[in-house]
């Protein structure tokens, strides 16, 4: 599991920042999803090796024994913070899709907004990208996530005319694809300028959806 992208790792700057802020806002009502912003966050700034339910509950001014109420381990953690990164990436989607038409146009817009999540939450993405988390399946929350996201890539496939059965695989391979292309580009790999960054994804959508129908 990568913890940083692309090789730069982010100053402890960003991590103050932002955990700091997330601990001010912070309501002893709502421990579990405290600790995984305060997670997020030192997440983004550090990468997942840098995470700790000991650092997380002072992040958070409990005692560690009242983290351990909400996650038994770093395992469970990590599971519910790449819970809420596929929540994060379904509204992205969403927002990109509002008002497209069905079909092309509409997998394209959300190949763009999967690429635009990537691009602003690097160190989420590659968690959520790495190794299977949910392999024994303990975590049912972490995959009706998962499932749900990707169902939206499905729809347009369905929408152009593909028969039911076939659609499914399709928009594994899509999203398989569009993943790959995403991880090169912040990898640097691919040399995408920022500024040109959605016009090459979206041509790539388009590419990848006319093979694949």
């Amino acid at each position: 599991m990568r913890a940083v992208v692309g090789g730069n790792a982010v100053g402890t700057g960003k991590m103050t920042a932002g955990w700091r802020k997330t601990r001010k806002t912070f309501r002893h009502g709502n421990l579990a999803g405290a600790l995984v912003d305060c997670a997020i966050a030192r997440l983004e700034a550090d990468g997942a090796e840098a995470l700790s339910l000991r650092e997380l509950a002072r992040d958070t001014g409990v005692n560690h024994r009242a983290v351990y109420r909400h996650f038994s381990d770093k395992l469970s953690l990590l599971a519910r913070v790449a819970e809420e990164g596929w929540r994060q990436l379904e509204r992205r989607v969403k927002q990109q899709m509002r008002g497209k038409q069905a079909g092309e146009p509409m997998l394209v817009a959300a190949g763009i907004g999967f690429y635009l999540f990537a691009r602003d939450n690097p160190n989420l993405f590659a968690l959520m990208a790495g190794p299977r988390i949910n392999l024994q399946g303990a975590f049912p929350g972490l995959e009706s996530a998962m499932v749900e996201t990707l169902e939206m890539f499905r729809r347009p496939f369905i929408d152009s005319g593909l028969e039911l059965q076939t659609t499914r695989v399709r928009a594994a391979l899509f999203v398989s694809a569009l993943q790959g292309v995403t991880t090169q580009i912040l990898h640097g790999r691919l040399h995408v300028s920022r500024a040109n960054a959605k016009d090459f994804i979206a041509q790539a959508c388009r590419m990848l959806f006319k093979g694949l129908r």
